[in-house]
């Protein structure tokens, strides 16, 4: 992905707006902040209580840590292990990875849990709708195009991926690898663990729509805002947490365009091969992890809410916030966020 598209790409992109007041005032002594340009996002590590004698080579491991995850498992480096599996024979065994094993083997379990909703097989159809080229899309692919993709998926069985003994097999041209929906989650983890590693006890890891945060500042909450799905500098919830949570949000505004005044989106339905339509225009997850929060946001957002409320029953620790096409929400049991104050 080149540099412009993934510059241009930022404001979209941020499906979380981190309401953090350190990164808003200037930073209060005990607050060291860096940001980087990672995996097709901003990424900012905030850390409290640490001096930047040892905070930053601390951020610094942790930015290292997740560009390592990216090097292994985008599917738009050529040199990666997913590009690797998806450049192979169908059919044919791969050697796979203990790493990569355990966040495929986690995406098909969140895959068969939602009936399919969840798919890290989409790689195909994601070409075909191109939001990650530049220049993004303005139309949507040629109908035949999805039917075709949709005729190659009809013959398999189950996700069309396969793992037996660290090594994966594709079924046929209709499957590739694509990690979006899971890998930042589990890279944010991985930075959260380096962190924690290296000292750092209160630290917030901002990614977009994934975001980490462990302890707290001083005694107070880390201050976070939700993002209005339909008014760029809004804010529809403010969440005051401590502790260690993991928050991802999915919503039909980060990638999109309009044609003939429909709202076109990169959140993919596999069962129809088009943006979904759920009635859901944003779902945000808090969960105890961001590898969980980052899978359990999209595929509730693809089932929509009758099915996605009941794929959360299944996960007791985690707890979501839906927002409809009319602006109304759900707010589950567990799920901590506020209205946000007016001035």
């Amino acid at each position: 992905m080149s540099r412009r598209l993934i510059i241009a790409g930022i404001v979209g992109a941020l499906l979380i707006v981190a309401l953090v007041r350190a990164l808003l005032a200037p930073a209060p002594r005990g607050v060291q902040t860096d940001t980087r340009l990672l995996m097709g996002t901003l990424v900012t590590i905030s850390a409290w209580g640490v001096e930047k004698g040892r905070a930053q080579p601390a951020m610094n491991a942790a930015f290292a840590e997740m560009a390592r995850i990216e090097a292994r498992m985008s599917r738009f480096v050529d040199t990666s292990e997913v590009a690797g599996l998806n450049a192979a024979e169908r059919g044919t065994w791969q050697p796979l990875s203990e790493e990569l094993e355990r966040v495929v083997t986690l995406g098909m379990e969140i895959d068969g849990l939602s009936g399919g909703a969840f798919d890290i097989g989409l790689g195909p159809l994601s070409d075909l709708w191109g939001f990650s080229r530049e220049p993004p899309p303005e139309t949507p692919p040629e109908a035949a195009r999805i039917e075709a993709w949709r005729a190659g998926r009809a013959t398999l069985t189950g996700p069309g991926i396969e793992i037996d003994a660290h090594r994966l097999r594709l079924a046929n041209t209709s499957v590739a690898l694509d990690l979006g929906g899971i890998a930042k989650g589990y890279a944010v983890d991985r930075a959260m663990e380096i962190l924690e590693r290296e000292g750092v006890a209160h630290a917030l890891i901002n990614a977009g729509g994934d975001m980490r945060i462990v302890g707290d500042k001083g005694g107070k909450p880390w201050h976070i805002g939700l993002r209005d799905p339909r008014q760029a500098e809004g804010v529809v919830a403010v969440m005051d947490l401590k502790g260690s949570i993991a928050i991802s949000t999915s919503g039909d505004y980060e990638r999109f365009f309009l044609h003939d005044g429909v709202r076109h989106h990169h959140i993919l339905d596999p069962a129809t091969g088009q943006s979904a339509r759920s009635g859901l225009i944003s779902v945000s997850i808090q969960a105890p992890s961001s590898f969980l929060a980052d899978s359990l946001s999209t595929a509730l957002f693809v089932l929509g809410e009758t099915k996605g409320l009941a794929l959360l029953e299944k996960f007791p620790d985690c707890a979501a916030l839906l927002i409809r096409a009319d602006g109304s929400r759900i707010q589950t049991p567990g799920f901590i966020a506020a209205p946000p104050t007016t001035p």
